[in-house]
């Protein structure tokens, strides 16, 4: 089986819209990219920390088995939005083997900056 079932991004931060906010592709964001090559459907309860505030979460998610997921950040609404321009970490607990990469698009500038990671992955 490929993937761990608990991940750790233990830098998160989710800028300013930048200058298109109107432009989804364009705007500022972050992405949790997840793939389940697993037979079996992924169930994942993604908690958000904070350096001076309670955690935020669970937030549920799922993955399709053989399938992949590009989660952005900005998109997470329940139990709560994801504040911008704060810090963050992020805990992914999942009930199958899954991978996960972090990826960042900062717009703030007008030029767009892209950065990726593997997360910290674990059982």
């Amino acid at each position: 089986m490929i993937g761990k079932k608990h991940w750790v991004i233990a830098e998160g931060y989710l800028p300013a819209l930048g200058p298109k906010p109107d432009e989804p592709a364009l705007r500022s964001h972050e992405t949790a990219c997840i793939l389940n090559a697993g037979p079996l459907e992924a169930v994942i309860e993604l908690t958000l920390y904070f350096a001076d505030r309670e955690p935020i979460g669970p937030y549920a998610i799922r993955v399709p088995a053989r399938r992949t997921l590009h989660l952005r950040f900005d998109d997470l609404q329940t139990p709560q939005a994801v504040p911008r321009e704060t810090d963050y970490a992020s805990v992914f607990i999942s009930t199958v083997p899954v991978v996960i990469q972090h990826t960042r698009l900062d717009a703030r500038s007008g030029d767009l900056a892209l950065m990726t990671t593997l997360a910290y992955g674990s059982d």
